[in-house]
């Protein structure tokens, strides 16, 4: 036996087999390393997931808009008249009291003098028509009607006396008939004055009366008018604060830059003084926002120069009527304002009129509200629906939502969720929902 096995030839190699063996090995493991990177990025890039919590959530709009006088006194001219001297510059502090414009009187005057004289004739007027009973017209009435009366009873008392020798044949009859007519002519003279005396009675009451107390009351009040007006000549401020040019529609009421020598007239508008620490913002809001801003919301207040304070405050006034200047544009705005609350005074001391204020108005807020990744909503409201996932087997179900209010970070759920619901969502194909904001 040991005979044949040393007989027996080599074995020889086989390099082909081996070479295909250590491929195939190779192939194996490739499949294998790569269906698992596959597995794996799939699993990164194909799935987003996030759990269900309340919390709170806000939608808030921006804009940008410019400090303005939050509670404000309007200075206007007390009469027409010229400017004499200045004695403020806008933008800087005033105090109570202070005097701030002086005008020309000479114009004030001329007009006053005028409305004494008109007082003064009214006054003699209703005197006269105090009096009217016992006054000189109605004296003279009377003397003219007890003087008829007089001559008639005269006239009387010698046709008497006549008859009596006309009937004795000592006088002619002719002189008995021309006593008798001229009685007849003093009847009438009589009658006549007492009409005029009625008339003369008359005039001293009912609507005159009235008409001369009318006039007196008008003298009277324009005189007092003019006297309070020559008074105000020098214009003081009414309240301490900044003074500051009326702004907006003010503006062009109140006319060109003051200077000594400009023509005021009554009622135009010097200034307005901001009271300290009672500002407010002025901004411009497109049609879209116009219906969604309203008094009372809050805002929140910051600006470049306001040194690194945040204010806050509530919106004041959304205008009815769009902006003058953008009416007939292809786009329009609306003028609001919102009223920032009582500053401290370090943040008086920085914030200045007509600085720039970015403006973030709380439109909504809710403290503990339902809210989804906007990636995860799908489909378009009101058919808007999410994806979610069984916490224990993992399979998916569609939930149909209601959506609210939206913000860039999160959307409003109002039903069709729940806290620890799992909401997932492909990165490559989220539908996402609108944002306005």
């Amino acid at each position: 036996m040991a005979m044949r096995l040393k007989g027996l030839p080599p074995l020889r190699s086989r390099p082909g087999a081996a070479i295909a063996t250590v491929l195939m090995v190779l192939i194996v493991i490739g499949f294998v390393l790569t269906r698992r990177q596959a597995a794996g990025g799939a699993a990164v890039a194909g799935e987003q997931s996030v759990v269900i919590q309340p919390r709170p959530f806000a939608s808030t709009l921006s804009l940008v808009g410019a400090v303005t006088p939050g509670d404000a006194v309007d200075v206007t001219a007390p009469f027409d008249g010229r400017v004499r001297s200045v004695g403020f510059e806008y933008g800087g502090l005033v105090s109570q009291g202070q005097s701030l414009v002086e005008l020309d009187t000479a114009d004030i005057e001329q007009r006053r003098e005028e409305a004494e004289a008109e007082f003064l004739k009214a006054s003699q007027a209703a005197a006269d028509m105090a009096t009217w009973s016992s006054g000189q017209e109605m004296s003279q009435a009377r003397r003219a009607e007890a003087s008829a009366a007089f001559e008639l009873a005269d006239t009387r008392r010698k046709i008497v006396e006549t008859k009596a020798l006309l009937d004795r044949g000592l006088v002619a009859r002719e002189e008995y008939e021309g006593l008798t007519q001229q009685q007849h002519g003093q009847e009438t003279a009589l009658a006549g004055a007492r009409q005029d005396a009625a008339e003369v009675l008359k005039r001293g009451g009912g609507a005159n009366r009235r008409v001369v107390e009318i006039g007196l009351m008008t003298a009277r009040a324009r005189l007092a008018d003019l006297d309070a007006q020559r008074a105000g000549a020098i214009v003081r401020a009414p309240v301490a604060g900044v003074i500051v040019r009326p702004t907006g529609e003010k503006l062009e009421a109140a006319g060109p830059s003051l200077h000594a020598g400009l023509q005021l007239t009554k009622g135009q508008l010097i200034g307005a003084i901001a009271k300290p620490g009672a500002l407010g913002v002025a901004f411009q809001l497109s049609e879209a926002d116009a219906n969604r801003v309203r008094p009372g919301q809050r805002v929140e207040v910051t600006g470049p120069g306001f040194g690194g304070f945040d204010l806050h405050g509530s919106m004041a006034s959304v205008a009815r009527e769009a902006t003058p200047s953008s009416a007939s544009a292809s786009t329009v705005s609306f003028a609001a304002s919102a009223r920032l609350d009582d500053l401290t005074a370090a943040q008086a001391a920085l914030i200045r009129i007509g600085m720039t204020a970015n403006v973030a108005i709380d439109l909504y807020r809710n403290g503990a509200a339902v809210v989804a990744p906007p990636a995860a909503i799908q489909g378009e409201a009101p058919d808007t629906f999410v994806t979610v996932k069984d916490r224990r087997t993992g399979q998916l179900r569609r939930a149909n939502v209601r959506i609210g209010q939206v913000a860039p970070d999160g959307v409003e759920v109002l039903s069709g969720l729940k806290a620890g619901d799992v909401v997932v969502w492909s990165a490559k194909s989220s539908g996402g929902a609108d944002t306005d904001d």
